[in-house]
């Protein structure tokens, strides 16, 4: 055999084994819509294009699908986005979940450590991806700047700020709001008082004109002025004051939630599922991403790569942080049940 036939040959072998090593894509369900193409932009076109590895996108969380792969053992998914910490705790506890490899996640590969991360999201079965606040929008132009309603006391304050109110449809956040309008301080919320809360909401409810159930409804009734003031998620009303619209934000005592990178038990790229999320966590596409869409993601240093006029207006811009409520994840999963019962038969009251 020639020498250069062998080098071929040792070639040929590497090339395939690197083809071979490439070839299984990294296949992820996850929420689609904007995010989703903005994600695509900042942060996974990049990886592709940079690491190599191909990525297949499963638009649509589904969580009774990823349940019943794992039982199935049939498991075709490398990462899942769930959109709440108390999901990822109540999929861990079902054992359908991947401990998260701290050691890949965490390590630096890409630059990124643990102590980069919040560590109140960055838990056992799930790495938080990017935050979302359900805060106080309002009209700016019926409350002028310094005017307007700052508290969800204010907002409960038909007397002093007279107008029609919306809020979402469904107890979560709105529990928390109507303690905190009733007076309850911020840090002890937990464990909520169930009957105070509904006490309180009896007393806005006939001042509610909407209970909202999409995102898109409060931006649009803020737009047509058919409301005055509404709980809304954060990254909507973001994009409302990006576009020019007239409204204004409330960061005081908004509830600041988290989603998370999760990994099935048993998925095919456990280890390549590991080291995606740590370049996800990388600062610069979080803030490229933040800058876009209005949510930030877990990286504390990503505010280090980001303009100020829109650092102000993220819910984990340190003055906003400061004063956001973090949810107490396990009292929401153990009582969402009930609770979500019988605020279903007050609504209809």
């Amino acid at each position: 055999m020639t020498k250069k036939l062998t080098v071929s040959i040792v070639l040929g072998v590497c090339l395939f084994w690197l083809a071979g090593a490439q070839a299984a894509p990294i296949v992820i369900n996850v929420d689609g819509g904007a995010n989703l193409e903005t994600l695509k932009k900042t942060v996974f076109n990049p990886y592709m294009k940079e690491i190599g590895n191909k990525i297949i996108f499963e638009p649509g969380a589904n969580f009774a699908k990823l349940r019943a792969m794992v039982k199935s053992g049939n498991v075709v998914w490398d990462l899942a986005e769930a959109w709440s910490q108390d999901l990822v705790m109540s999929l861990g506890a079902e054992g359908v979940l991947e401990e998260i490899d701290y050691s890949i996640v965490g390590s630096g590969l890409y630059g990124v450590k643990r102590e980069d991360l919040y560590e109140a999201i960055t838990t056992k079965y799930g790495v938080g991806d990017g935050f979302y606040s359900t805060v106080m929008g309002y009209n700016a132009e019926k409350f002028p700047q310094g005017k307007g309603p700052q508290s969800w006391a204010d907002f409960w304050d038909v007397g002093k700020f007279p107008g029609p109110r919306a809020l979402q449809k469904g107890p979560w956040n709105n529990l928390e709001f109507a303690l905190l309008a009733d007076g309850v301080p911020r840090d002890k919320l937990y464990p909520l008082d169930v009957d105070r809360a509904f006490k309180s909401l009896d007393k806005i409810k006939p001042h509610v004109k909407v209970w909202w159930e999409s995102g898109a409804q409060p931006v649009q009734l803020l737009n047509d002025k058919e409301v005055d003031m509404t709980s809304i998620w954060n990254g909507r009303i973001y994009t409302m004051i990006k576009e020019g619209a007239k409204v204004a934000i409330s960061w005081q005592d908004a509830v600041l939630m988290a989603s998370a990178w999760v990994v099935p038990k048993g998925a095919p790229n456990k280890k390549l599922a590991m080291e995606l999320i740590q370049w996800y966590l990388k600062p610069e596409p979080l803030a490229r991403h933040a800058e876009i869409i209005g949510y930030p993601g877990n990286n504390k240093k990503l505010y280090d790569y980001m303009d100020k006029k829109y650092a102000v207006n993220l819910p984990t811009y340190p003055a906003n942080y400061d004063v956001a409520v973090l949810p107490d994840y396990n009292w929401w999963r153990e009582n969402r049940d009930q609770v979500t019962e019988r605020w279903n038969t007050w609504l209809l009251k």
